[in-house]
């Protein structure tokens, strides 16, 4: 758990402290259940929310040595296998479907995300190696005709 010091110490009100520890304390069993007690990084981008101080107080107190945004270029979606290949994934399980609410629409998005094959993601991570690689071979141009 983050500890109250470092969040108070990070400007954060009561209410503010009181909601990042419930979400981060839901979000840490989550990945610890999902990737069984083995090694994952957590990789930041430049998601405005990422760099609020709440969200990098939660990070410090449990991610020591994470990979901040300012590590990772911007505008980088090639790199991120969210954004080049999960992403892509999810709207294909739910396109052509109609949600009468923005609930809906996540209810529908968890279940895709559920039916999602381990090793579809294993092997979207094992690639990012090599789009890194790529990435620096075209010196941060366009590197996908590499790939």
């Amino acid at each position: 758990r983050p500890s109250i010091e470092l969040l108070f110490k990070r400007g954060l009100g009561s209410a503010e402290i009181a909601r990042r520890l419930q979400i981060s304390s839901s979000t840490v069993r989550i990945l610890r259940r999902h990737f069984a007690g083995g090694p994952f990084i957590l990789q930041q981008d430049w998601a405005p929310s990422h760099g609020s101080r709440s969200t990098l107080a939660v990070l410090e107190a449990h991610f020591p040595g994470f990979l901040d945004k300012n590590l990772w270029p911007a505008s980088s979606p090639d790199l991120n296998p969210m954004d080049f290949s999960v992403w892509g994934m999810l709207e294909g399980k739910i396109a052509g479907k109609v949600f009468a609410t923005v609930d809906d629409l996540k209810a529908a998005l968890e279940v895709a995300w559920a039916s999602i094959d381990d090793g579809y993601l294993r092997r979207t991570v094992n690639s990012v190696k090599k789009r890194l690689r790529a990435c620096v071979k075209a010196r941060g141009s366009n590197f996908e005709i590499l790939l």
